[in-house]
């Protein structure tokens, strides 16, 4: 499918379903936070399925057993490309503020379970000159969460 939404709400589209449109109402809400391999990492989305796979309860290799109820079970992913880690020195420099990744390509195909998506993400492009070159970037923007929300205010401890 072409879009998902995520338990905070938002909208997390693919480039399956962006490419399919003009550039004037392209939203490009396909760049995520996910989490992989006990890490956040930044990705973009190819493109969401839904896989038939063998239940996990079920491990019978008995042909005969295919027809029987529960056998299968539906497993939601999506193919994502990822964005390198951030530029240590331009992360060091700008205090943690300006987390600037290049995409890593056909290279980088991870297909991972739609529960490891966070949250959508924007990721800007920009030139950093990086060792005496301009450098074709992408810098990280996080919508900011509900907890500033409520910055400033007191809660009470009832």
């Amino acid at each position: 499918w072409a879009r998902l939404r995520l338990p905070n709400g938002q909208i997390a589209r693919s480039e399956f379903q962006e490419l399919q449109k003009s550039p004037e109402e392209i939203r490009m809400a396909r760049n995520v936070k996910i989490f992989l391999n006990g890490r956040d990492r930044i990705a973009e989305v190819r493109y969401y399925a839904r896989l038939v796979v063998q239940a996990t309860d079920n491990h019978s290799d008995d042909d005969e057993d295919l027809n029987a109820p529960n056998q299968f079970a539906f497993d939601n992913v999506a193919l994502v490309t990822l964005y390198s880690n951030p530029h240590p020195q331009l992360l060091e420099h700008s205090y943690g503020a300006v987390a600037s990744c290049t995409k890593l390509g056909e290279a980088s195909l991870q297909v991972i379970q739609i529960s490891a998506i966070q949250s959508v993400v924007a990721m800007v492009p920009h030139r950093p000159i990086i060792d005496g070159r301009a450098k074709d970037r992408y810098f990280l923007v996080e919508k900011m969460g509900m907890d500033v929300a409520h910055l400033g205010v007191e809660e009470d401890e009832e």
